[in-house]
C-alpha cells in the first residue's frame, strides 16, 4: 500500500556528481532549475500533510511555522506543507546551489540567532536530517 502522504524524495534522474551548495556559474543552472521543478512539484500532488502527523512530536510551533513560510516564500508554491519527516535537504534545496537556499539559510540565522556554517550544512544532507530534527535543532540551539 502507497503512503497517503510520501516523503519529499529526490527528484528521479541518473546519478550525477553532486553539486555543491554553492551558487553554480558553470551553465549548469538550466539542469539546476530542472532539477529543483521536479523537486517542487513533488509538495503539489501529495497534498497537504494533515496536522495529525505532526501530533506525536513535541516541539515549539513559531520555529515550524517561521521556517516553512521562509521555504515556501523562497522554494515551493503556496500551500505547500511540509512533513516532520521530509528530508530538510529537499525543503531547503541544498542540494543545488542557489540564492533561495542562501535566503532561507540566513533567515533562519537572523530569526534565531544560530549560524548554519557550510561544515554544518553538509553534515544535514550527509545525515539526510528531517525536518522536526532540525526545528529541535534550533530550539536547542537558540537556548544555549
Amino acid at each position: 500500500m502507497e503512503e497517503p502522504f510520501p516523503l519529499l524524495r529526490g527528484p528521479i534522474q541518473p546519478e550525477r556528481k553532486r553539486v555543491s551548495w554553492r551558487l553554480v556559474l558553470d551553465g549548469g543552472y538550466r539542469r539546476q532549475l530542472e532539477v529543483e521543478s521536479e523537486l517542487v512539484q513533488q509538495a503539489v500532488p501529495r497534498g497537504p500533510v494533515p496536522e495529525l502527523a505532526w501530533a506525536p512530536y513535541a516541539y515549539d510551533h513559531s520555529v515550524r511555522e517561521f521556517i516553512e513560510r521562509k521555504v515556501i516564500e523562497h522554494g515551493y508554491p503556496k500551500g505547500s506543507t511540509f512533513h516532520p519527516l521530509d528530508p530538510i535537504e529537499l525543503m531547503f534545496l541544498l542540494r543545488n546551489g542557489d540564492l533561495n537556499e542562501m535566503e532561507i539559510v540566513m533567515a533562519v540565522e537572523r530569526e534565531f540567532g544560530v549560524e548554519l556554517i557550510p561544515k554544518f550544512i553538509e553534515r544535514l544532507i550527509r545525515e539526510r536530517t528531517n525536518f522536526i530534527d532540525f526545528i529541535r535543532w534550533i530550539e536547542s540551539a537558540r537556548s544555549t
